[in-house]
């Protein structure tokens, strides 16, 4: 049984960015095979279990000191501490420097490696995903960003329209493209709003959340966005 779907604010692009990664995961994890992608979780668990560490000597610095007192734990006091923002720097940097907005890491049959990065700015309601497809050699079939509107894939009320963001997925990442031509991303939604509802220029503009920024680019989605004029 499918899970209702969570409402978001459209004025806040932080809930629209991570209700956006959220659906990313479990669409890749679903694809039927040979397409299906198998999400590793490295850069997840170094992250819990660096912070869960600091955190656990510094509740049993706290437990020690409260039951055995200050004399008996001056000397431990110290290291601890120091142990403690080692730890949370090396969490820092892990999050800042080695994970650095990745949403997805995953493996399909074959090898083939597929990792996503994502970011969005505060005032415009842009999401922006970098692709990195490369060979089991390492070899980098596919490495660049690509960048879409949030009113691609959300309706007036807020709902996530998980068909309209697996389209714009194929359309910008070439396996997916080959999985939906062949007919194989058939991920069936549930949601209990239209998914033909745009968002109208008004809300759009009031995303923005600054007078100062100019909208009208981004616009409501076309099926021709960046095609190219054809020649005659």
């Amino acid at each position: 049984m499918s899970s209702p779907a969570q409402k978001v604010s459209l004025y806040s692009v932080n809930d629209l960015k991570n209700a956006t990664d959220d659906a990313i995961a479990p669409y890749l994890t679903s694809l039927p095979k040979p397409y299906t992608f198998k999400q590793q979780h490295y850069t997840t668990n170094v992250r819990l279990i660096l912070g869960y560490t600091a955190v656990t000597i510094a509740g049993i610095l706290f437990y020690a000191d409260w039951k055995l007192g200050w004399d008996a734990t001056k000397a431990y006091t110290a290291p601890a501490c120091i142990a403690y923002f080692v730890l949370n720097g090396a969490l820092t940097y892990w999050i800042w420097a080695v994970e650095a907005g990745t949403i997805f890491v995953g493996t399909r049959e074959g090898g083939q490696k597929l990792t996503l990065k994502s970011s969005s700015q505060k005032y415009k309601p842009l999401y922006k995903l970098k692709v990195a497809y490369e060979a089991p050699s390492g070899k980098k079939w596919e490495n660049k960003e690509v960048e879409g509107s949030f009113t691609q894939w959300f309706n007036t009320h807020g709902y996530l329209q998980k068909k309209e963001l697996q389209a714009w997925l194929a359309e910008n990442i070439e396996v997916l493209g080959v999985a939906r031509s062949e007919g194989k991303s058939t991920i069936e939604v549930d949601t209990p709003l239209s998914t033909t509802e745009a968002i109208d220029d008004a809300t759009l503009a009031a995303m923005s959340f600054s007078s100062g920024n100019d909208t009208s680019s981004a616009g409501p989605p076309s099926a021709k966005k960046g095609r190219g004029k054809k020649k005659t």
